[in-house]
């Protein structure tokens, strides 16, 4: 029952992918007049109960109402020119977009699927697809999608880094990383391709490169958690705990709630005999996730070497094991806990 195992046997990383839906020209803003934008759906929603036949403003409406998060208001009114006008690409287009921006994942690669159909050349049709099939862990059928959207346009970053992304996704590691190298050499500035490429490059063991992609996200971005969270399980591979300790700790001074730092800043501390430190940690993990038997057990152990804390660490452990009933046998071998067991 020694804590810090997982930490040191496995990568875990955050991984924050960037998903690509592209929405046509004009369809959304980056900012928005919120109050001007309702009072324009009342409009449009008069002139609709005045002339129920009005598919343009169904159109104009739908348009609002995605931009202000009505994506469920927004598929109903595409549906309804869809029923009335149903071999227009670009309205399974945007109704894909709005169902994939309600997480209706499977009805959004219909509606991209529609619009490739009537419009075999759409690269954002393809893109879009391949996006929503990586999120239903279709990794091979994104790849496909991805390919044909390259073909059509080899200039487009997110094509590459998406792709890349379905591959690290399958394992093939080596292939994902030469594209992300393809979208880095596309668009140098954005930071997801790097992050993706040091994922890559960390699992094929290359450690001294995946540490060299997160100093260079962390250069690009030094406000970004992930970067630090993940590079600290870099550095546990190349046994460097003192810098990771320092990573997830800067995880946490960007982000108190960002619990899985805690959570593995402790199994370095219990590591280091740090066991009050560990304890603190694994307490505010807890506070933010509460139904983690590992946490609790780990905690249990903290609290025994210290001494003074058995009715504690008692608790602990009664609470791991009715989070996870597996840990009976292991606690049956525990002298100062086989007795407070409940019988079986």
């Amino acid at each position: 029952m020694k804590a810090g195992k997982r930490i040191i046997l496995a990568l875990i990383f955050m991984t924050f992918q960037f998903l690509f839906i592209q929405i046509l020209p004009g369809y959304c803003e980056e900012s928005i007049d919120v109050e001007k934008c309702q009072k324009l759906i009342e409009k449009y929603s008069s002139i609709i109960d005045k002339n129920p036949n009005n598919y343009s403003t169904y159109l104009k409406r739908a348009d609002l109402e995605y931009k202000l998060g009505m994506y469920k208001e927004a598929v109903e009114d595409y549906t309804t020119v869809l029923e009335k006008y149903p071999s227009v690409s670009e309205t399974y287009f945007l109704r894909g977009n709005s169902r994939f921006a309600a997480k209706d994942y499977k009805g959004a690669i219909a509606d991209f699927t529609k619009t490739i159909e009537l419009e075999p050349d759409s690269v954002t049709a393809y893109c879009n697809r391949g996006t929503a099939k990586l999120i239903v862990h279709d990794n091979h059928g994104a790849i496909v999608d991805f390919d044909k959207a390259i073909s059509l346009d080899s200039e487009i970053y997110d094509s590459y880094c998406n792709r890349g992304i379905a591959k690290l996704n399958i394992k093939d590691y080596k292939s994902a990383i030469d594209d992300f190298n393809k979208a880095i050499k596309l668009d140098s500035s954005i930071t997801d391709a790097y992050s993706e490429r040091a994922h890559a490059k960390a699992y094929m063991g290359d450690y001294k490169g995946a540490l060299e992609d997160f100093n260079k996200i962390i250069d690009m971005n030094p406000k970004l958690v992930s970067a630090y969270y993940d590079r600290g399980h870099v550095k546990i591979q190349k046994n460097d705990f003192d810098g990771a300790l320092k990573d997830f700790t800067k995880t946490i001074e960007l982000d108190k709630k960002f619990a899985p730092a805690y959570f593995n800043r402790a199994m370095i501390q219990y590591s280091k005999k740090n066991y009050d430190k560990a304890i603190s940690d694994y307490s505010v993990y807890i506070s933010l996730n509460s139904n983690d038997a590992e946490a609790y057990n780990n905690r249990a152990l903290s609290r025994m070497h210290i001494g003074g804390q058995t009715k504690e660490a008692v608790y602990d452990c009664l609470k791991a094991l009715k989070l996870n009933p597996e840990y009976y046998p292991r606690y049956q071998e525990l002298p100062w806990l086989k007795y407070y067991l409940p019988k079986k």
